[in-house]
């Protein structure tokens, strides 16, 4: 399983603040690439992509508050699902 973030393209300024103590990988989008704009979605939004790439889920970070236990238990088996599915 791996966890990565991506970021649109114009907010690279940002970029070092995200990264700042952090391991998580993160993408930086490009106009060329473009993959910000080709995924349905609102801002702050998980999306959990399946084996093949497919979304199995959406979580959103603004309306389910990960400093709530029941969220961070949910968004958790989220990912444990998409990736114990065949």
């Amino acid at each position: 399983m791996t966890i990565l973030g991506l970021n649109e393209d114009g907010h690279e300024g940002s970029n070092d603040l995200m990264c700042e103590g952090r391991d998580l990988p993160w993408l930086q989008d490009t106009p060329a690439d473009g993959v910000w704009d080709s995924w349905t979605h609102v801002y702050r939004d998980v999306i959990v992509l399946g084996r093949d790439n497919i979304p199995v889920g959406v979580y959103n970070l603004s309306s389910q508050d990960l400093g709530d236990a029941a969220n961070f238990a949910a968004l958790k088996q989220l990912f444990l699902d998409a990736h114990a599915a065949p």
